[in-house]
């Protein structure tokens, strides 16, 4: 069974002050933004600098990891990358079954002579 890739991808090093219409414009560059929010902190309410966009499909979003990763938007370079969740799962931790059994109760057997 294969995983469907997001279709959304992280985006950090967003310049403060940097609004999301100004980010969904860059970002639909490379396709349609279904959505891209910025996270605020709760207690400040000010930008925490980094965000979301979410794509149409998976092919999109990685286009934008190739083509948008590095661009300048108000004198700071964008990051953008595969979500932590994504990450994982590429990675095998996205907490499903591994195949780490244990050893089986060996002995150990020692000849005596």
């Amino acid at each position: 069974m294969s995983k469907k890739t997001s279709a959304t991808v992280f985006v950090g090093n967003i310049p403060y002050g940097t609004t999301e219409d100004q980010l969904r414009e860059v970002f639909s560059q490379v396709g349609n933004v279904v959505n891209f929010r910025i996270l605020y902190d709760k207690e400040t309410g000010k930008p925490k600098g980094f965000g979301f966009c979410e794509y149409e499909d998976a092919e999109t979003a990685m286009s934008a990891i190739r083509n948008l990763n590095g661009v300048e938007v108000n004198g700071r370079s964008l990051r953008v990358d595969y979500t932590e969740n994504e990450k994982r799962e590429m990675a095998g931790l996205d907490g499903g079954p591994t195949d780490g059994g244990g050893g089986g109760g060996r002995q150990q057997q020692q000849q005596q002579q």
